[in-house]
Protein backbone atom coordinates (compact mmCIF):
# COMPACT_ATOMS: atom_id res chain seq x y z
CA UNK A 1 0.00 0.00 0.00
CA UNK A 2 1.73 3.55 -1.17
CA UNK A 3 2.35 5.79 1.55
CA UNK A 4 0.53 9.41 1.54
CA UNK A 5 1.45 12.74 2.61
CA UNK A 6 -0.74 15.25 3.03
CA UNK A 7 1.33 19.06 3.60
CA UNK A 8 -0.71 21.25 5.42
CA UNK A 9 1.95 24.25 5.51
CA UNK A 10 4.80 24.85 8.11
CA UNK A 11 5.80 21.68 9.95
CA UNK A 12 2.54 20.27 9.63
CA UNK A 13 1.32 16.95 7.43
CA UNK A 14 -0.35 13.47 8.00
CA UNK A 15 1.25 10.83 6.54
CA UNK A 16 -1.20 7.91 5.92
CA UNK A 17 -0.05 4.40 5.54
CA UNK A 18 -2.10 0.82 5.60
CA UNK A 19 -4.99 2.81 7.32
CA UNK A 20 -3.09 4.53 10.26
CA UNK A 21 -2.99 8.45 9.98
CA UNK A 22 0.13 10.16 12.08
CA UNK A 23 -0.05 14.05 11.99
CA UNK A 24 3.19 15.58 12.43
CA UNK A 25 3.67 19.50 14.38
CA UNK A 26 0.11 20.58 14.46
CA UNK A 27 -0.75 24.07 13.84
CA UNK A 28 -3.98 24.95 12.55
CA UNK A 29 -3.74 28.61 12.35
CA UNK A 30 -3.49 31.54 10.28
CA UNK A 31 -1.07 33.23 12.44
CA UNK A 32 1.27 32.71 14.86
CA UNK A 33 3.50 35.72 16.31
CA UNK A 34 5.75 36.68 13.36
CA UNK A 35 4.69 33.60 11.24
CA UNK A 36 2.04 33.98 8.64
CA UNK A 37 0.40 31.60 6.62
CA UNK A 38 1.23 32.42 2.95
CA UNK A 39 -0.51 29.65 1.09
CA UNK A 40 -3.85 28.16 1.00
CA UNK A 41 -6.44 28.32 3.79
CA UNK A 42 -6.19 26.97 7.56
CA UNK A 43 -6.62 23.24 7.48
CA UNK A 44 -9.78 21.61 7.59
CA UNK A 45 -11.28 19.80 10.66
CA UNK A 46 -10.83 16.45 9.02
CA UNK A 47 -6.57 17.60 9.29
CA UNK A 48 -7.02 16.80 12.82
CA UNK A 49 -8.48 13.08 13.02
CA UNK A 50 -4.77 10.86 13.39
CA UNK A 51 -4.27 8.05 15.52
CA UNK A 52 -1.07 9.90 16.57
CA UNK A 53 0.64 13.15 16.95
CA UNK A 54 4.26 13.52 16.87
CA UNK A 55 5.67 16.71 18.03
CA UNK A 56 9.35 17.58 17.01
CA UNK A 57 10.31 20.18 19.58
CA UNK A 58 8.58 22.55 22.44
CA UNK A 59 8.81 25.70 20.13
CA UNK A 60 5.15 27.18 20.11
CA UNK A 61 4.87 26.54 16.33
CA UNK A 62 5.35 22.73 16.72
CA UNK A 63 3.26 22.86 20.08
CA UNK A 64 0.40 24.52 19.64
CA UNK A 65 -2.10 24.19 22.24
CA UNK A 66 -4.91 25.31 20.64
CA UNK A 67 -4.60 23.23 17.78
CA UNK A 68 -3.46 19.85 19.68
CA UNK A 69 -6.86 20.85 21.73
CA UNK A 70 -8.63 20.65 18.02
CA UNK A 71 -7.25 16.64 18.72
CA UNK A 72 -10.02 13.73 19.79
CA UNK A 73 -9.64 13.05 23.31
CA UNK A 74 -7.28 9.88 23.91
CA UNK A 75 -5.29 10.71 20.81
CA UNK A 76 -1.72 9.47 20.98
CA UNK A 77 0.33 12.54 21.36
CA UNK A 78 4.44 11.84 20.96
CA UNK A 79 6.35 14.07 22.51
CA UNK A 80 9.80 15.23 23.68
CA UNK A 81 10.92 14.34 27.33
CA UNK A 82 9.79 16.79 29.64
CA UNK A 83 6.96 18.02 27.39
CA UNK A 84 4.68 17.72 30.19
CA UNK A 85 6.79 19.43 32.78
CA UNK A 86 7.51 22.40 30.63
CA UNK A 87 4.54 23.39 29.09
CA UNK A 88 1.86 22.70 31.97
CA UNK A 89 -1.29 23.03 29.76
CA UNK A 90 -0.46 20.53 27.62
CA UNK A 91 -1.97 17.26 30.40
CA UNK A 92 -5.03 19.26 30.36
CA UNK A 93 -6.20 18.50 26.60
CA UNK A 94 -6.76 15.01 27.49
CA UNK A 95 -4.73 13.05 25.26
CA UNK A 96 -2.46 10.22 25.42
CA UNK A 97 0.74 11.78 25.98
CA UNK A 98 4.17 9.34 25.56
CA UNK A 99 7.46 11.37 26.12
Amino acid sequence: MPVEVTWWGHATCTIEESGVRLLTDPLFARRLAHLRRRRGAVPPPEAAVADAVLVSHLHADHLHLPSLARLAPGTRLIAPAGASRAVPGLSRLGLSITE
